[in-house]
């Protein structure tokens, strides 16, 4: 949803010299509002986001540029967090206390606002193997709605708290769960690398159970959880796992793909890859 800065577009421009832009050569950077797969309802009530259903994003210009190839930020993993906190309006709003599904779609739409719709790329087939060009549209992204009944449907309740209880077929155990934040993510990214760095054995199941879960009947310390979580049988893990993607808040990211070696067909999700902030035109 585009502001209109065309008034203040076509307004006379001072020659004047000024202390702060003495060539008066300044471009206005268009802002635009981006959609909320959330829509503010996971925040708390001091959060700037809280209820809000949009975020007001500016375009990108030369300095986020600088930010994303920054070869110290990149190598602190923080290029893309500055980048975000660059283009958004409310300075309030700090990147790791965004719910992920919203942080991807500000990320998809900064993309889309600044170089276009269209995001080409090369997708590895999943069936061959074979690298073939793909292009996205990433306008027709969007949010995924829970389906009507899916609460009452699993048992699931949701809690004051912004938090959900799965309660587990067929056993007596009440699984709480809440929404992974930027923050987060960035824990279970150093967590990953941690342990590849020190060749210890990965355990990305259990670390993303780990920081969901947030009680288990009502017992929240983390000992007792962690024990519940190593102890747990597969078909427990995915159901939780499986409710928790529904739940979830984010963008509907997957395309239809048909690939011309082995004419396979089925949906893939869009690769966020290296490329994605360098259009190939």
């Amino acid at each position: 949803m585009a502001r209109s800065n065309e008034d203040r577009m076509h307004a006379p421009v001072s020659h004047a010299p000024t202390n702060s832009n003495p060539t008066g050569l300044k471009f206005i950077v268009p802002t635009e509002l981006v959609d909320l797969p959330s829509k503010g309802k996971f925040y708390p009530p001091d959060h700037p986001l809280h209820n809000k259903e949009t975020i007001e994003i500016t375009h990108m210009t030369t300095r986020e540029e600088d930010i994303l190839t920054s070869h110290s930020l990149i190598e602190k993993g923080v290029a893309l967090d500055k980048m975000l906190q660059s283009v958004i309006v409310n300075k309030n709003i700090i990147p790791d206390a965004l719910l992920v599904g919203d942080k991807n779609a500000i990320i998809i739409g900064v993309r889309a606002h600044s170089y276009g719709k269209r995001y080409e790329t090369t997708f590895e087939c999943p069936l061959c193997g074979t690298n073939s060009d793909f292009s996205f549209d990433l306008s027709t992204l969007k949010g995924r709605e829970l389906p009507s009944g899916f609460m009452e449907e699993n048992n699931i309740q949701k809690t004051e708290n912004n938090t959900f209880i799965i309660n587990l077929p067929s056993v007596e155990y009440a699984v709480e769960v809440k929404h992974l934040d930027g923050l987060d993510e960035k824990k279970l990214v150093e967590t990953a690398q941690h342990k590849r760095k020190n060749n210890f054995p990965e355990s990305m199941t259990s670390d993303f159970l780990r920081l969901i879960i947030v009680s288990v009947n009502s017992i929240t310390e983390r000992a007792q959880i962690n024990e519940f979580v190593n102890t747990l049988p597969i078909r427990h893990s995915r159901h939780i796992r499986n409710m928790y993607d529904v739940l979830l808040p984010s963008l509907d990211m997957q395309h239809q793909f048909n690939c011309t070696n082995c004419t396979h067909e089925g949906f893939v999700e869009v690769p966020l890859n290296v490329d994605f902030f360098w259009p190939k035109s």
